[in-house]
């Protein structure tokens, strides 16, 4: 259980309608949501978005798949 004040990381799935439809893994840190990453969605590269918290997981074509969300509790 996370207690207030920690950072979590999220990663989020594409359902077919939103970038943030799906969430399929919550963890401490990043490399745990990354490596869930990489057995569950199809991705090609890992993209940094606007904002230094989020990260776009995009297809060979450079549409995104998923997304990884770092945020405070």
């Amino acid at each position: 259980t996370l207690g207030k004040g920690e950072i979590v990381w999220e990663l989020w799935q594409w359902d077919g309608r939103y970038i943030k439809g799906k969430k399929i893994k919550r963890s401490k840190t990043k490399e745990t949501v990354v490596k869930h990453a990489k057995e569950s969605i199809n991705y090609k590269k890992i993209v940094k978005g606007d904002n230094k918290n989020e990260f776009f997981l995009e297809d060979s074509l450079g549409r995104p798949v998923g997304m990884i969300i770092n945020r405070e509790e």
